[in-house]
């Protein structure tokens, strides 16, 4: 709990706003204007439509936030470098929605009950586009696979965060927001750039680390 009464950790957690910045553009890009094209697939055809799925696609915002804060105090190192993971992707994203933009048609809205209230609104805040890849799920397993890669995190919150991030990602199929290949290209993106900048941090402190030891037998 000392991790928490500490200005270092709540001066790191704000720099959680850089994802808010970047999402105030996403708007801007989400239209047909430039032309758009459909991604869908004989196995989209076959996931059911679920409106209920609304529910965890909207728990997506607690969840990613609420595990970057547990990873800023965890492991801050890690933390910093899955929030700059996110950024960088999400200006990858941007530049595809600009030159690539995908369209999800959407199912007539059917049912009643919480889900289907929930899923009607969504569908009124959030225009059919900016598709490919799913920011949605982009995030989801870019948190996910942070946590996964720290050793001092127990079994049982990795498995907690895992299976968050799966049915996070399964519900923007089961709602007719994305597609698989929405999906698909999220995970590649994210596995690709995390890899890069965990790949770079570690070669800069083996760097460092070597400089100080130079000379020393």
């Amino acid at each position: 709990m000392h991790v928490l009464k500490s200005k270092s950790y709540w001066l790191s957690l704000s720099l959680m706003l850089s994802l808010a910045v970047m999402g105030m553009f996403y708007d801007i890009l989400n239209s047909p204007e430039r032309g758009f094209s459909v991604l869908d697939s004989p196995l989209d055809r076959i996931i059911p439509y679920v409106p209920s799925m609304s529910i965890p696609y909207l728990g997506w915002y607690p969840f990613v936030f609420g595990v970057l804060a547990y990873l800023c105090a965890k492991d801050r190192l890690t933390y910093y470098r899955v929030l700059l993971s996110m950024n960088i992707c999400v200006w990858i994203c941007y530049l595809i929605y600009f030159n690539f933009q995908t369209m999800v048609p959407r199912p007539e809205l059917t049912g009643t009950g919480l889900g289907a209230s929930l899923l009607g609104w969504l569908y009124g805040q959030d225009r059919p586009y900016n598709c490919f890849p799913s920011i949605h799920a982009l995030h989801s397993y870019l948190v996910m696979r942070a946590v996964l890669s720290v050793q001092s995190i127990r079994k049982q919150v990795k498995l907690f965060v895992a299976a968050g991030a799966a049915l996070i990602i399964l519900s923007t199929l089961m709602i007719k927001q994305h597609v698989i290949y929405d999906a698909l290209g999220a995970v590649i993106l994210g596995e690709c750039v995390f890899t890069i900048i965990t790949g770079l941090s570690l070669l800069r402190r083996r760097r460092k680390e070597s400089k100080w030891t130079e000379g020393i037998s």
